[in-house]
This record gives structure tokens, sequence and C-alpha cells, in this order.
């Protein structure tokens, strides 16, 4: 048995018939997830992807190793603008960064696996 054979037998037996499977569980859950949510916080969710939607380029801020935090407080600062409250409220900004957080590392991570996934083995 050679090498090859061996290290695909390995992941089969951890990742099953389909290594993707994991991820598609993952994306199904936190769409459960999303559903679940208010509609104020769904609709904060929506403004905090518009604001990730638009940072979503190579060498944005939100792929750095470690992001400035200056550069994370005004994402921030543009999705709670988006969100047209009309005072602050600290529940409703930590709410907005908190998800912003979120969706950063979603990205972050999703980005990760589709250029893992481009690299020659």
């Amino acid at each position: 048995m050679n090498y090859q054979t061996l290290h695909q037998m390995n992941l089969q037996s951890i990742f099953g018939e389909n290594p993707w499977e994991q991820e598609d569980t993952f994306l199904k859950d936190r769409a459960y997830r999303k559903r679940m949510f208010s509609d104020t916080c769904r609709q904060m969710c929506d403004h905090v992807a518009d604001v990730c939607d638009s940072e979503e380029y190579d060498g944005s801020c939100m792929y750095d190793e470690y992001p400035d935090p200056t550069a994370i407080e005004r994402l921030a600062q543009k999705a709670y603008a988006k969100c047209g409250s009309p005072e602050p409220s600290d529940m409703c900004r930590n709410m907005v960064t908190a998800l912003l957080y979120d969706e950063i590392c979603y990205r972050r991570c999703r980005r990760r696996n589709f250029k893992r996934r481009l690299q020659p083995r």
C-alpha cells in the first residue's frame, strides 16, 4: 500500500465521502441560527453584511492577521449608521459590533478555506 492510498483512507475515515459535508452542515446551522434572530437583529445582520461586502477585497483590514481596532471600529460605525438609529444606544452599538466580529470571523474562515482549495497539493 502506498502513502497516497493510506492518506486518502485516513481522510475518508475523518471526513466521510464528502469532505465539504462539514462546511455544508456549518452553513446550514448558521442560516438556521440567523432565522431565529428577532427582526431588528436580522436587519442589523443585513447591514453588517453590506458593510463587510464593501470591504471584501485583497488588502482589506478584515483579512489582516491582526486587524487594527480603529479600522474595525470604523466598520462598526458604518454598520451602525446604516441601521438608522437616531441616537446612539450602547446596547445597539455593542450588538452591531458583536455581529460585525462574527461576520468578519466567518468571512476570514471562508476565505482561508477557499485559498487552501486553490493551492495544489
